[in-house]
C-alpha cells in the first residue's frame, strides 16, 4: 500500500490502496454553510506579515558541505519507501531548519516551470515519464549555486510524495486561477496519439474519461456533464460531478489534478505553517517579492527555467462559453474558497496583490467571491 503523510484525510470510498484519498468537504449547499461576505471583512494581510517574527534568510547563515542529496522526510517517514528521482536534490551547503522552504508543486499551475528554475527535475526537459535528463541536471546545479530562493528552497510536495519537514521554515504554493486549473488540467490528461504509443496503458485507462460520456472537451463535460439539463446519462452527471469536486479518482480515469486540488494540499501540511505564495498569472512579481522579504541581493535573484511540461492545446480545447464559466464557479465552490485562503495566508503577499487576483476572480466568478467555507 503507498505510504499516506500524516496529515491525509483517509475517505471512506478508499478500496483498492494503490492511491491516496482524502475526505473531501461536501460541496453540496445543505453541509457546506457559506458565509456571504464583503471584501472589507478581509484580515488584513499586512498583519500576517506584521505578525511574522521569524528574520529573514540571509547567506550568511549558509556554510559549505560535501555535495550530497538533502535528507528526505518521505523515506525517513516510510520504511522501505523511495524518493522519486524528480525530487532529489543535491546541494553542497546547509541551511537552518528555521529558513528551509518546502516548495508546494499544485499540478496545472505552473509549478514545473518553478520547480525546474528551484533546482528539482519534474518535467525539466522531460523524458517521457516526468524526470529531466543530464540537461535537467545540469540546469538544477546552474539554479542552486546562484539564486538565494532556490538555495533554501529544499524540499518538495507534489501528489502523492510528501517530502516536506513538518518544522520547515516556510511552505511556498505555486497557484492559478481555479478555472484556468481545471481546464488545463482536463486537458493535460486527455490522451493523444503519441500516449497510446508510448504509454498505452495510460492512455487506454484515461480515455474512458473522455470517451464513455460526452466529455469530448472542456465545454462538452460542462455542458453535458455539470448543466442539469446536460445530454448525457445520470452516471455520467454523477462522474462528472464527484471528478471537478476532487470527492475520488473513479480507478484513475479522471483528471488527476483535480483531485490533487488546492484543498488536497492545504490540508496535508501543518495547519501553523508559514506560507508563501507565487501566482501564476504574476510569477515574475511575486518571486521577488519573496526574495525582497527575503532582502535577497541582486545577484541573487532567481531566473526563470524552461520546462517541458507544455501542453497543445488547440483553440476550441481552450474555448469555454460563458455559461460554462459560470457552471464550472458553482462545481468549484470549494475549490475557490481554499485558493482564496491560500492566497489571503501568503506573507509575501500585499492587500493590493491581494485585491488584484480577488478582482481577476470577480470577472469570473462573482458569487463565489463572497462567499466564506473556511471556519
Amino acid at each position: 500500500m503507498r505510504p499516506k503523510h500524516p496529515y491525509r484525510k483517509v475517505s471512506s470510498e478508499e478500496k483498492d490502496g494503490n492511491a491516496p484519498f482524502k475526505m473531501i468537504g461536501s460541496i453540496i449547499k445543505s453541509s457546506l454553510a457559506l458565509t456571504a461576505i464583503s471584501w472589507s471583512s478581509y484580515s488584513p494581510i499586512s498583519t500576517a506579515i506584521d505578525s511574522h517574527n521569524t528574520p529573514p534568510p540571509s547567506p550568511s547563515n549558509f556554510f559549505e558541505i560535501s555535495a550530497s542529496n538533502i535528507t528526505s522526510s518521505y523515506e525517513q517517514r516510510w520504511s522501505g519507501a523511495k524518493l522519486k528521482q524528480w525530487a532529489i536534490k543535491k546541494i553542497n551547503f546547509s541551511i537552518p531548519k528555521e529558513q528551509e522552504i518546502c516548495f508546494t508543486h499544485v499540478g496545472k499551475a505552473g509549478g514545473s516551470t518553478l520547480g525546474c528554475s528551484l533546482g528539482f527535475s519534474l518535467h525539466c526537459h522531460d523524458d517521457g515519464v516526468g524526470v529531466g535528463g543530464d540537461d535537467a541536471s545540469i540546469q538544477m546545479e546552474n539554479h542552486t549555486s546562484s539564486s538565494l530562493l532556490a538555495k533554501l528552497t529544499t524540499h518538495i510536495f507534489h501528489k502523492d510524495v510528501y517530502n516536506c519537514d513538518d518544522d520547515a521554515g516556510y511552505i511556498l504554493f505555486v497557484v492559478r486561477d481555479p478555472i484556468a486549473r481545471a481546464l488545463s488540467a482536463f486537458n493535460y490528461d486527455k490522451p493523444d496519439e503519441y500516449d497510446f504509443l508510448h504509454s498505452p496503458d495510460w492512455a487506454k485507462r484515461k480515455a474512458h474519461f473522455y470517451s464513455d460520456c460526452p466529455f469530448y472537451q472542456m465545454e462538452d463535460f460542462v455542458q453535458n456533464g455539470l448543466r442539469e439539463e446536460g445530454d448525457s446519462p445520470d452516471r455520467c452527471k454523477r462522474w462528472a460531478k464527484k471528478s471537478i469536486q476532487g470527492i475520488n479518482t473513479h480507478n484513475h480515469q479522471s483528471p488527476d489534478h483535480w483531485y490533487f486540488n488546492y484543498q488536497y494540499y492545504l490540508e496535508a501540511i501543518p495547519s501553523d505553517s508559514k506560507i508563501l505564495t507565487i501566482r501564476n498569472e504574476h510569477i515574475e512579481q511575486d518571486i521577488r517579492s519573496i526574495e525582497n522579504l527575503f532582502e535577497c541581493h541582486e545577484q541573487e535573484r532567481l531566473a526563470l527555467a524552461k520546462s517541458a511540461n507544455v501542453g497543445s492545446d488547440q483553440d476550441r480545447s481552450l474555448y469555454l462559453s460563458d455559461e460554462s464559466i459560470s457552471i464550472l464557479c458553482q462545481a468549484l465552490c470549494n475549490e475557490i474558497q481554499f485558493y482564496k485562503k491560500i492566497l489571503h495566508g501568503a506573507i509575501n503577499m500585499s492587500q493590493d496583490q491581494l485585491r488584484v487576483s480577488l478582482m481577476e476572480l470577480e470577472a469570473k466568478c462573482p458569487h463565489e467571491l463572497l462567499m466564506n467555507a473556511w471556519v
